[in-house]
């Protein structure tokens, strides 16, 4: 099977899979890096937003050389893009939603700039399908598509614009920096994401964080029983947090 690289961008996306399973801590000068030893498999924390994610991401690619990358966590789901708090989702493709130009009252990507970002790619990169469609059959994930923004989406008017200009479902902060990586190195990606709430709601007594962790790390725990014959128990891990 080779090795899988794992990735969130903090601990506590992983939080019932690192309890769930036996990993063991390995030295990492950006975030953290656990191995599950003798199942080929590595789980990286990369921190928060696109520069994190990107640094550390290749310096991983690098060191660990990987067969696959999936990264997984919560999201924010769009109004009207039909997926329910606690859903889980599987991206089809990654949109840099905010790199390019915003004027006074338009928005230009890079493709009308005229700078592509790895080869004759701009803001949009696909998910590998075939990885993708893996993790859609073992997990039932809804197939969508997703964006990622630095600057999170503060308010529902804005949110329908967003949606709207890219025709996104699903807003995280890391994503797009992690497929933009993993297709300049020629590495096939796939990302996964529990809905943790609508995006543009900031009042977070509306969001729902415990189940959309569940649902992404109960989604890539099924992967690895499939692809690396690993044995645990996520449901049991959050009993005992409760």
């Amino acid at each position: 099977m080779g090795v899988t690289l794992l990735v969130t961008a903090t601990g506590l996306e992983a939080a019932p899979l690192r309890g769930a399973l036996p990993w063991s801590p390995l030295p990492f000068p950006l975030g953290e890096l656990f191995e599950l030893p003798a199942r080929g498999v590595y789980l990286a924390h990369l921190g928060v937003a696109k520069v994190n994610t990107a640094a550390g991401l290749a310096l991983a690619l690098h060191t660990l050389r990987p067969e696959r990358v999936v990264q997984f966590g919560i999201g924010g789901a769009f109004s009207g893009s039909g997926l329910a708090l606690g859903q889980l989702a599987v991206a089809t493709q990654e949109t840099h939603l905010d790199t390019g130009v915003q004027l006074e009252n338009d928005w230009h990507d890079m493709e009308s700039l005229g700078f592509p970002l790895v080869g004759d790619l701009y803001n949009t990169f696909t998910t590998d399908p075939t990885l993708t469609r893996t993790l859609r059959t073992l997990t039932d994930a809804h197939p969508c598509a997703f964006g990622t923004s630095e600057t999170v989406t503060g308010s529902f008017a804005r949110a329908e614009v967003v949606r709207e200009r890219f025709s996104v479902a699903v807003e995280s902060m890391e994503g797009a920096a992690a497929a933009q990586v993993c297709t300049a190195l020629g590495v096939p990606f796939a990302e996964l994401r529990g809905v943790s709430n609508v995006v543009g709601e900031r009042d977070k007594s509306g969001w729902v964080i415990p189940g959309a962790v569940r649902s992404a790390n109960q989604a890539v725990l099924s992967y690895l029983r499939a692809s690396h014959e690993v044995v645990g128990d996520v449901d049991a891990e959050q009993d005992k947090r409760q």
